[in-house]
């Protein structure tokens, strides 16, 4: 037993209230304490009842900002998934994974190398990861993200083909030494002879998985495409900026970029400079709900991952209903809540989030603002 498993089962389940998960089930057995527990207690030898608890958690990371220890739920759940794997018990999600990734590189359905040799190779010297959410969506955001790139007047590269996903489902999946294996594919693709890199994702979970397990060398750098996107947008003058889009949006903290990157200003400077308006709901920034979307939860547990999503799309409802009551009549937040919502209010930057959601994303925002064209 681990040190953060013993003080996990120690504590009296004071962050219970921020899993998204057991929030959605009402099941103790799916609270923090009731997940580290499990695994704790069913060690090498968990049954199938114990590999769906195991998948009850998106990596949403809530927990871990709760804890007096910083325990790191996420990875012992991934451990007990892999423990799951070991033992013969994981869900079909975890253990289809391998022959996936073997044939094409990737865990998609899609066929994600066709979709990334259709994005126009861009010559910057920072380099685009689009990854594999956003080419099994079909690439509009990676085209998207270099339009944008080049009319702010930093432009992007791609990486190789080869390419195509960081590998972090494989640890989501309980597959560490695959996933290591997989790193050892695609790393070489983008480090050559040990010479700093600077790395652009779509996916802020991919950014943070790249930071921690990569061990790029040193003067690499790894942002995900708002960070990139708003240094470039602080260099261009004001005066030569088109005037912003005349759209009224509701934004979405992705729990991977807000409280695994902690980067909260950039998309928002970045919308503030795009669209005339921009709310969030109440629960935003490091406290964000989550959308469902992370953790391979889709997958194993799809009803509670929609769950999540429709709860989290009322949330962002009621921020837009409440702007734009504001601008007319009172309103009371009751009925701001039960007000319909398109999803094309909605705004967010990660595609897993902005496919759960129904959601734009910050990149094509920026695209259709940009394609107005600068001012002479």
């Amino acid at each position: 037993m681990t040190r953060a498993q013993e003080l996990c089962l120690a504590c009296p389940k004071m962050c219970s209230y921020a899993c998204p998960v057991s929030d959605a089930t009402a099941r103790e057995a799916l609270t923090p304490w009731g997940k580290v527990s499990l695994a704790a207690l069913s060690g090498r030898s968990p049954d199938a009842a114990a590999a769906l608890a195991f998948a009850g958690c998106t990596g949403c990371h809530r927990c871990a900002v709760s804890c007096a220890h910083d325990n790191d739920v996420p990875s012992i759940l991934y451990a007990a998934r892999a423990a799951s794997v070991r033992a013969g018990v994981a869900p079909a999600a975890w253990t289809d994974l391998p022959a996936r990734f073997a044939a094409r590189g990737h865990g998609e359905r899609e066929d994600l190398a066709a979709v990334h040799a259709t994005l126009r190779t861009g010559h910057g010297e920072a380099l685009l990861f689009a990854g594999c959410d956003a080419l099994a969506q079909g690439g509009e955001e990676a085209r998207d993200a270099l339009f944008v790139a080049k009319e702010l007047g930093a432009p992007l590269g791609l990486v190789p083909e080869g390419a195509l996903c960081c590998g972090q489902k494989l640890v989501e999946g309980g597959h560490p030494e695959l996933h290591a294996a997989h790193l050892g594919r695609v790393r070489p693709l983008l480090v050559k002879a040990r010479k700093p890199v600077h790395l652009i994702f779509l996916q802020p979970g991919c950014a943070r998985s790249v930071l921690e397990s990569w061990g790029l060398p040193e003067g690499s750098r790894v942002e995900h495409i708002t960070s990139y996107l708003a240094a470039a947008l602080a260099a261009l003058p004001e005066r030569l900026r088109p005037p912003p889009l005349d759209e009224s949006l509701v934004w979405h903290d992705p729990c991977e970029l807000a409280r695994g990157l902690r980067e909260l200003t950039a998309p928002r400077a970045l919308l503030a400079a795009a669209v005339k308006d921009f709310r969030e709901p109440l629960r935003s920034g490091i406290d964000t709900s989550c959308c469902g979307a992370g953790g391979l939860l889709q997958r194993t547990l799809p009803e509670v991952a929609e769950k999540l999503a429709a709860e989290r799309r009322a949330e962002l409802g009621a921020a837009a209903a409440t702007s734009a009551a504001a601008a007319s009549a009172p309103v009371t937040l009751a009925a701001a809540a039960s007000a319909p919502v398109t999803s094309s209010a909605l705004v967010t930057s990660s595609p897993g989030c902005a496919a759960a959601l129904g959601a734009a994303e910050v990149v094509s925002v920026l695209a259709r603002w940009l394609s107005q064209g600068t001012r002479p």
